[in-house]
């Protein structure tokens, strides 16, 4: 299930389903929302957007934040869900979202980081294709400071353009050739819903994977679980992202995929054009 393409005079609803909203980081906000206008697309803010939690670690009530969700869905004048960044426990909305809402009103659902709990969640669920996709910021050196993002953002969510064209060269870690449905792509959001009814089927898939200030161990681990869940047994390949400060001046992540992945003949290629940054 595929969402419509955005139109100039669209509007895109933005939320806030994991960390909290930081004041300090409005500027960031602001010049999204300046940017979009000049693409011809209005911004609305969901009705919990600036909310805190007691203990400050996510934007809200777990109610509060699916509310906005589930409200954003229904909104027949909102195109597009945009998920203002990561954090911690976006998990939480996920037994309380309409998902019968969701399918009834597909819309473009982006974001990275935990959201990849949701995208992954919500395309089990009811079928929708998300994306992954930089947060809500320009300033401070962010994804959509730069000309390559602002490109694709037009050619992949006006245009529907399937091609992916690199910002520099890409490198093949494993020779091959495959297809298959794309899943990912952090390794921690994807094994917060290991057991549970919204983890993903990987058959005929390729795995997407990126870190973020992760390290050899912790990497290590995560491949371990994965590999305890069948994942590696279904797959069709393998693409790695951008491993945003990975801890580790003597490994790549990429060698560590491979060596890891060693007993297996899939493709396995090294990109940047997702990840964090």
């Amino acid at each position: 299930m595929l969402a419509k393409s955005l139109q100039k005079g669209d509007t895109i609803g933005i939320i806030a389903p994991s960390k909290p909203f930081n004041q300090d980081r409005k500027f960031e906000l602001d010049n999204f929302i300046e940017y979009m206008k000049t693409q011809g697309i209005d911004v609305k803010i969901s009705t919990n957007f600036y909310a805190s939690d007691k203990y400050g670690f996510s934007a809200g009530t777990p109610e509060q934040r699916a509310e906005d969700i589930n409200s954003m869905f229904a909104d027949k004048n909102i195109k597009a869900i945009w998920c203002l960044q990561g954090g911690e426990p976006a998990n939480q909305t996920l037994d309380l979202i309409d998902f019968e809402n969701v399918k009834n009103n597909p819309k473009i659902f982006m974001g990275k980081s935990d959201i990849d709990v949701l995208l992954l969640a919500l395309n089990k669920k009811t079928g929708l294709i998300t994306f992954h996709c930089c947060d809500t910021k320009i300033g401070s050196n962010k994804e959509l400071d730069f000309d390559y993002t602002k490109k694709w953002f037009q050619k992949r969510l006006f245009e529907k353009s399937t091609v992916i064209e690199p910002s520099e060269e890409w490198i093949c870690i494993n020779q091959g050739q495959t297809e298959g449905k794309i899943i990912g792509c952090n390794p921690i959001s994807m094994l917060k819903l290991a057991g549970t009814e919204y983890f993903p089927d990987f058959s005929n898939s390729i795995l997407f994977l990126e870190t973020y200030k992760s390290n050899p161990a912790e990497l290590i681990v995560q491949l371990t679980q994965f590999k305890q869940l069948g994942v590696f047994e279904n797959i069709n390949g393998v693409v790695i992202g951008n491993n945003f400060e990975f801890q580790s001046d003597k490994f790549k992540v990429e060698n560590i995929v491979n060596d890891f992945l060693k007993t297996h003949n899939f493709p396995i290629l090294k990109i940047n054009e997702f990840g964090h940054y």
